[in-house]
């Protein structure tokens, strides 16, 4: 099944709605905030439907997963169906209103749980990740629009397609890495002999690796639990912003990334995500170098 991005503005027609779109007035009011950064965007809920996200770093790429993912509904549950798409008159600024999924943030239930609760919440989150997994993938590494990744290790302020993408091969998605941390270095007017090293050794262990859809920040902040009635366990996954279509290993990279160490969490993960430790290993050394 073919699928072409949504042109904005988008609007779901009402009989797919489960009640009015919430006004401007609503969500700006709104005092069931889940975060309200006024330099990056402002997540609201409106009782008792709907998630508002708006704001300047808000991007439509977001949407457009969403929409992505909900054409191939069958083979993926827990993701928010986005229910409109557009930019605030006033503003701007995107605005993304879409399903509330009913539950709470792991981040908030982890350290109450049993461990046989942790272990079935991790068990339904390795579902969702081979559901998400079995959706077709192209033959490139790139976003579900076949654009650029938006992904912050691809970011450049150019757009230099040759960091951003797409691409058409893992040697090209290596190439980025190395083109961003000698453009970085570049810009102190010094030459990066890291560079070189990766330039010369990434193909040895980020090679073979196929092209898998990839949410890219798997954090318990993002994962939201219910528990049903009859006490079996539910899970969704938000925060769709920096998903695309990665080597087979980002989706591990990212989420032990992302752990603090502070608890079990990142030993957790391997019940989610099948390990790729020499990936995960050369990927955190890529990531130090460029971000600090």
């Amino acid at each position: 099944m073919s699928w072409s991005p949504a042109k904005l503005p988008y609007l779901k027609s009402p009989d797919q709605l489960p009640a009015p779109l919430p006004s401007e007035k609503q969500f700006f009011e709104s005092t069931a905030v889940f975060r309200n950064d006024v330099s990056h965007h402002r997540v609201v809920a409106v009782e008792p439907h709907f998630i508002v996200k708006h704001g300047r770093g808000v991007n439509e790429i977001e949407g457009q997963v969403l929409l992505f993912l909900e054409h191939h509904r069958k083979t993926c549950l827990g993701v928010p169906k986005l229910y409109a798409m557009y930019r605030i008159a006033s503003t701007g600024h995107i605005c993304l209103i879409m399903q509330r999924i009913p539950g709470e943030s792991l981040e908030h239930l982890w350290a109450a749980l049993q461990e046989s609760e942790k272990s079935d919440i991790c068990a339904r989150l390795n579902e969702l990740f081979l559901s998400i997994r079995n959706i077709p993938a192209p033959q490139f590494y790139g976003s579900v629009d076949n654009g650029k990744f938006h992904h912050y290790l691809f970011y450049s302020p150019v757009s230099d397609k040759e960091i951003c993408g797409p691409f058409n091969s893992e040697n090209q998605f290596n190439a980025a890495l190395v083109k961003r941390l000698r453009s970085d270095w570049a810009q102190m007017k010094k030459h990066s002999f890291k560079a070189d090293f990766y330039e010369t050794n990434l193909k040895r262990t980020l090679a073979g690796h196929k092209p898998v859809l990839s949410h890219s920040d798997l954090q318990r902040k993002n994962v939201i639990v219910h528990r049903d009635a009859s006490q079996i366990f539910e899970v969704g996954l938000v925060d769709w912003e920096e998903a695309g279509w990665f080597p087979a290993y980002w989706e591990y990279f990212t989420a032990l990334q992302g752990a603090q160490w502070e608890d079990d969490w990142s030993l957790r993960i391997g019940e989610i995500l099948k390990p790729w430790l020499s990936e995960a290993a050369v990927m955190r050394m890529v990531h130090q170098d460029l971000m600090f």
